[in-house]
């Protein structure tokens, strides 16, 4: 046998009339470029939105991550594994056909003998394309098993899905195919090399030479046609993705999952223009990248498997719903009707009930897994802001939370019932101009709730005993905005951020410490916007940082196992998911065991997105459905780090009669009683 440096094969063997080729080729590319013209049209209609337009270094670190690292993809194991196949198969065999095509051409068009596909560069893409085509219809049937025999419920067939399948194992089958017809009529030294085609050719045995040379023109000609249809059917069909979402994920938001855009609303209430629009009211308001979302959605079903309002209530809202709903709303008023002669509608009233978008509970679990990286909640969060400031339509009992909220400056009760209890903690007030090391922002759910306070004085206890200097605003501590900001007052969300950012600043400190962590996001990262950039630390953070360095040191503890809920806006939001579990860890005989839903995949207290003060009584409580996956876990005790968590998960444990055998507390709390024993 020849030395390896020699090792080819006859580029278009026994093919006649290329021309035709070049005018299929042609024809493809002209209905791809039409396609993806219209696309790109779509997007382009959308208002302007220049925030994706910096940054373009991160970027590009982003695409690179999502799309050949396949990160977001990778999320959930059988459909990662399933698109691992298809998509880096696919790059090997897309590879493999450029290098083919380029040698070809040159020397067919420009009379050019590169000859590049010989030697080493035959023998890796020779082998590799062999094995990219099985892994390819390998990934091919894991779809079609999980599309028409698994059948999720989260994961919707249609034909053209089946048809997508079958192209792509057309084009795999019909590539082996011709590649064992060849090789049967003509023999090939190099066989070893294309073991699949090799292994074809011997089911040809006895084939005469003119009938398999008949066969193998007849399954090339098949085999481009089935390549050409899939380039031309690329942007209008699901294969658009291929486009689309490496545009999205490359222009997707760089800014921290919980700061939102935002107008400034005193600037348009000072304007003279007549037509105030704040957020979104018709699908033609939105801006090109929420356009660009739209379009990028395949419908895969993530976003539902990990939604809590869909896993309490299979009607309620779903982010899948969402956003395939207002992409046909999109289109309708693109096309000048609804489909029933009228022109572009409502998105709520409309294309939505009005109690549509309060389902959502901000918990960004859809954000989590989406491997498009659509903004399901910004967008969302542009209908209620929309729905409060221009149509004044909101639940009863969260207008009811908001016009407390206005009235005494949070949403719970008066400013007088928090003065005194601070008087009575005796914790020093730091007043304007003065200075402390850590400035503890308690946070209105522990401030009001007499059943909350021990969280507080848990850890004021736990500081003391490390003698940090740290003091309160007292007085000036009012709510930090995120009830309104969640539930679309805009306006009452930017009144209460300047104001609490000008307080904050006329006190001198190095960290600002919260318990809550609705609190941490608003304080560290939307009232940057506001011109407060504060060195903000929650504080399962600090007493894990104290216990590290050792000035805590936990004594005390039974035999007990624990498992910690992620709070929402802590793990998912701010990626802090380890401090808490190891202060459980710390405490003396504590068993941590994990629950079905941890970490960023944590289930949703049902507290988020303004509905700690609102109940529209649909379907299965969440935090019943959080609290039964701790008993599953066979948990004793529930830690978590967020007031509300700890409030949503103690009902819970009520309803369901689990509070002779189970307890909820938070971390700073337990880190206190182990200090000290219990009851101390």
């Amino acid at each position: 046998m020849p030395p390896l440096s020699e090792a080819t094969r006859p580029l278009m063997w026994n093919i006649s009339q290329v021309w035709v080729m070049y005018g299929l080729s042609v024809i493809a590319l002209a209905i791809f470029a039409w396609g993806l013209y219209r696309r790109i049209n779509f997007w382009r209609q959308g208002k302007d939105d220049r925030e994706r337009l910096s940054d373009w270094g991160k970027r590009l670190v982003v695409l690179l991550r999502e799309v050949f690292l396949q990160k977001q993809v990778r999320n959930s194991r059988y459909p990662a594994v399933m698109h691992c196949l298809v998509f880096y198969s696919f790059l090997v065999l897309f590879v493999t056909t450029l290098i083919v095509m380029v040698d070809y051409d040159a020397e067919q068009l420009l009379g050019l003998e590169l000859n590049i596909f010989q030697g080493f560069v035959y023998v890796f893409f020779s082998v590799a394309s062999e094995l990219a085509g099985l892994l390819v219809l390998a990934g091919i049937a894991m779809a079609a098993w999980r599309r028409y025999v698994i059948k999720p419920d989260t994961l919707l067939n249609t034909r053209e899905d089946g048809l997508v399948l079958l192209l792509i194992a057309g084009m795999v089958v019909t590539g082996y195919a011709v590649e064992g017809l060849r090789i049967a009529v003509i023999g090939d030294q190099w066989k070893i090399l294309s073991p699949v085609g090799w292994g074809v050719s011997s089911l040809l045995t006895g084939m005469s030479e003119e009938a398999g040379k008949t066969a193998h023109a007849s399954l090339w000609w098949v085999h481009t046609v089935f390549a050409m249809g899939w380039i031309a059917l690329i942007p209008y069909t699901k294969f658009v993705h291929l486009l689309s979402l490496p545009t999205n994920v490359f222009f997707s938001k760089l800014k921290p999952r919980g700061e939102f855009q935002r107008p400034d609303i005193e600037k348009l209430m000072e304007s003279d223009d007549a037509d105030l629009q704040i957020g979104i009211q018709k699908p033609d308001e939105l801006t090109w990248k929420q356009r660009l979302d739209l379009d990028t959605c395949i419908s895969c079903g993530r976003c539902e498997e990990v939604c809590p309002s869909f896993m309490s209530d299979k009607d309620s809202l779903t982010p899948r719903q969402l956003i395939s709903r207002l992409k046909t709303a999109l289109k309708e008023a693109g096309a000048g009707t609804n489909g029933n002669g009228q022109g572009s509608r409502d998105i709520v009233g409309g294309v939505f009930d009005e109690e549509y978008v309060w389902h959502c509970r901000t918990c960004s679990a859809c954000m989590e897994v989406c491997p498009a990286l659509i903004d399901h909640i910004d967008t969302l969060m542009e209908l209620r802001r929309n729905e409060v400031l221009i149509q004044g339509r909101l639940p009863e009992e969260a207008e009811r939370a908001l016009r407390i909220y206005e009235t005494n400056g949070n949403p719970f009760g008066p400013q007088s019932e928090r003065t005194e209890w601070i008087s009575r903690m005796n914790v020093k007030v730091v007043a304007p101009g003065e200075k402390v090391d850590v400035l503890y922002w308690i946070g209105c759910c522990v401030t009001f709730d007499p059943q909350k306070h021990r969280i507080a004085e848990d850890l004021c206890r736990l500081m003391e005993k490390c003698g940090i200097d740290f003091g309160v605003l007292g007085d000036d501590e009012k709510c930090c905005g995120d009830p309104a900001r969640v539930m679309g007052q805009e306006m009452l969300f930017q009144q209460t951020a300047r104001e609490q950012v000008e307080l904050i600043r006329q006190r001198e400190f190095k960290v600002l410490l919260t318990g809550c962590p609705h609190c941490y996001n608003v304080l560290k990262h939307e009232y940057r916007q506001f011109g407060g950039d504060f060195n903000v630390v929650h504080h399962s953070e600090f007493v894990h940082e104290m216990l590290y360095h050792g000035r805590l040191k936990l004594r005390f503890g039974s035999a007990r196992k624990y498992v910690y809920h992620d709070p929402c806006y802590l793990g998912r939001y701010q990626k802090i998911y380890d401090p808490a579990r190891e202060v459980v860890k710390a405490v003396p005989n504590a068993e941590l065991a994990e629950m079905k839903n941890r970490r960023e995949k944590s289930l949703c207290c049902g507290a988020g997105g303004g509905h700690y003060f609102m109940d529209l009584k649909r379907g299965e409580r969440i935090n019943n459905l959080r609290v039964k996956q701790a008993h599953d876990a066979g948990a004793e005790a529930i830690v978590t780090g967020c007031a509300y968590c700890l409030h949503m998960l103690q009902d819970s444990v009520k309803l369901l009669d689990y509070d002779d055998r189970m307890r909820v507390i938070d971390v700073a709390s337990l880190a206190a009683e182990s200090l000290d024993g219990p009851g101390k």
